[in-house]
């Protein structure tokens, strides 16, 4: 399953209001602070908020999620991950069962398009699936220990 999320373009009065306060924090930057601030200043905004400003692609199938912004890839297998959480924006995939505070670091949040109900419906089935072969094999595991101890 394949989806691209593009902010700005979504929330055109957000974007366009955002470009007027960073222009005019640049120019102001410029007028008294001279060039090299002011450049140095938009490289830091620009590599920031880029992903606000640029398309993000979303990719999952049966194995990984794969999140592709303008400078980078990233790959996560979905095996690493046992609980998904909806948020207003998107979800965020969880490699623990219970929350707790190191979701956010540890997990991979997902902006979501305005047709979100499928792709979550989707994950949770992966995710569902991924953690019961995972007990399955860890139970496995216990018996195989267990039968090695005797």
């Amino acid at each position: 399953m394949k989806w691209s999320v593009h902010p700005a373009k979504d929330h055109r009065i957000k974007t366009i209001i955002s470009l007027i306060l960073i222009l005019s924090f640049l120019i102001y930057i410029l007028i008294f602070f001279g060039i090299f601030w002011s450049i140095l200043g938009l490289l830091f905004l620009f590599f920031s908020l880029y992903p606000y400003y640029f398309p993000t692609h979303y990719e999952v199938n049966e194995k990984a999620v794969i999140i592709k912004k303008m400078f980078m890839t990233q790959r996560r297998e979905l095996c690493e991950f046992k609980r998904l959480y909806e948020g207003k924006n998107g979800v965020l995939l969880s490699p623990f069962r219970r929350k707790t505070f190191l979701n956010q670091f540890r997990g991979v949040f997902l902006l979501l398009p305005a047709g979100r109900d499928e792709i979550i419906n989707y994950l949770n089935t992966i995710i569902d699936i991924n953690s019961e072969v995972s007990q399955e094999v860890r139970k496995q595991e216990t018996a195989h220990e267990n039968t090695e101890s005797q």
